[in-house]
């Protein structure tokens, strides 16, 4: 068992995947009745819980407490609340503190790092080059500062093992949120789709490495080269949209941000979901449409296909062409066998099915430092 100078600390996750994983693990704590614990959650994450209908008052203590990267280091009421417990588990880190916990642990999903030299580098401006290494430079100092770190994939390991050579590395494999498997807990969402020929969608923010800014260039050469009109579908923040071009917008709708529960609703939304993303650690996103039966067009990338199998549509990220014609070739090239291509992509899909054995392994981390 757990012991009151547990904490597991959630305050610095704020959006987008990371989100979704915590509510999962805080859900399936509460379904374990693994409540011996202290939490702090983030403001959006604490929303998030609300939704799901999760019960937190059981744990031993629970803080609504909102922590933003570097800043942590002089928020002084943060560093007073983290020095009452022994052994700190931060579901995504780093753990910014100067006086770290007896015990650290920490999760890793920072692609930037194990991959410094990825290709999303060379579209950026110099001066924002340089502010992005300083910043995961300094990330992973406090990284490095943790006792040990999980991953969620093998390659992640590899790569990181190269960096963090004496640390203890676990691998707990992500999964598809446990509301997928209730259509009662789905929510819907509001949208008229329009006179389109294919709905594609991403549950995306507009980070530079997801390579949303390709899409209109996809519309086009789809529109040009096969007379098909697409739209696709996306998720981002109504500041992020209002930066796109006009000629992103004639191709592409905004349903703005979602919930964990809208999330299947958004899949039934569309025909299938594109994935163009440069630089990854792992997402959900291509699972969560195979789980969906929804066809998936993503990178030609490792940290997809060690995910995908041979259960998505591959495309070079950096070609418009190429996706154009991967999009067309499965929607109007006559194939016989599609439903058995997506039959395949949901049993895939369903060996990541299981949220409460991740819970668990996290757990099991957790008991083996406290028995140490």
């Amino acid at each position: 068992m757990a012991n009151n100078l547990n904490l597991i600390n959630a305050s610095n996750i704020h959006s987008g995947g990371a989100i979704q994983v915590a509510a999962s693990f805080f859900e399936e704590l509460v379904n374990l009745n693994e409540l011996d614990f202290n939490i702090v959650i983030s403001s959006e994450l604490n929303n998030e819980l609300i939704l799901l209908e999760v019960d937190l008052s059981l744990f031993i203590s629970i803080r609504v407490y909102d922590t933003f990267g570097l800043s942590a280091l002089i928020d002084f009421k943060f560093i007073k609340f983290l020095s009452k417990f022994e052994t700190v588990f931060t579901i995504f880190g780093p753990l910014y503190c100067w006086r770290k916990p007896s015990y650290s642990i920490v999760g890793f999903a920072q692609p930037w790092i194990i991959y410094p030299n990825n290709e999303v580098y060379k579209d950026l401006r110099f001066h924002k080059k340089i502010q992005i290494k300083c910043k995961y430079f300094l990330q992973s100092y406090f990284f490095y500062r943790g006792d040990e770190i999980i991953v969620e994939l093998e390659h992640v390991k590899t790569e990181l093992s190269k960096y963090i050579v004496s640390k203890k590395i676990h691998i707990v494999n992500n999964c598809v949120s446990s509301i997928f498997n209730n259509k009662d807990r789905w929510a819907d969402i509001r949208y008229t789709p329009g006179n389109n020929d294919v709905t594609l969608g991403i549950v995306s923010r507009d980070y530079p490495h997801k390579n949303l800014n390709i899409l209109k260039s996809v519309g086009e050469v789809l529109m040009k080269d096969f007379n098909v009109k697409v739209k696709f579908l996306v998720t981002l923040t109504p500041q992020e949209w209002s930066q796109k071009e006009i000629g992103f917008h004639e191709y592409v709708d905004n349903i703005g941000k979602i919930d964990i529960p809208q999330c299947p609703s958004f899949y039934n939304l569309v025909d299938g979901v594109i994935f163009p993303s440069l630089l990854e650690c792992f997402s959900a996103t291509p699972i969560e449409a195979m789980m969906m039966k929804k066809p998936v067009f993503a990178s030609d990338r490792p940290f997809v296909r060690q995910v995908c199998g041979d259960d998505a549509f591959y495309f070079d990220p950096t070609n418009p062409n190429d996706i154009a014609s991967k999009i067309y070739e499965y929607f109007f090239n006559k194939k016989p066998k599609k439903n058995n291509l997506l039959d395949n992509a949901y049993a895939k899909a369903m060996t990541y099915n299981d949220p409460s054995e991740r819970a668990k392994k996290y757990i099991r981390i957790i008991e083996t430092i406290n028995k140490s």
